[in-house]
């Protein structure tokens, strides 16, 4: 249809889902992530860190909806909060908010492995 199905496969699942088969599926490991899910705080940090331990040295992350600030204050959501304790690690990643209408921040990151910081 827009001429990427030799290349995208869709996995019509949820996140708590398609990460536990990520292995099962053979995929290899992530080079660009969008992570536009349920924005509470708890599960911006599973997508996050779950799309993490799939990645490697210059992945980019993608995280939408980084400059919500009604809903941040009355913790609605938490792409912002996390993006605060992501940003303290420099040696491990690069940050740059974008933080035009509901936002999107980018974060590169620095080195293989550092999903494992989490355990």
């Amino acid at each position: 249809m827009f001429g990427v199905e030799d290349i995208v496969t869709h996995y019509k699942l949820r996140n708590d889902e398609f990460f536990p088969s990520y292995e099962t599926f053979q995929l290899p490991k992530i080079d660009l992530g969008f992570i536009d899910g349920n924005h509470a705080f708890k599960d911006v940090k599973y997508d996050f860190l779950s799309t993490l331990k799939y990645s490697h040295k210059n992945t980019y992350i993608f995280l939408h909806d980084s400059n919500i600030y009604v809903r941040e204050i009355i913790h609605h959501a938490g792409v912002k909060r996390w993006l605060k304790i992501v940003k303290k690690e420099e040696t491990l990643f690069e940050v740059i908010n974008f933080p035009f209408s509901s936002g999107v921040a980018l974060v590169r990151v620095l080195k293989d492995k550092t999903w494992k910081l989490n355990d």
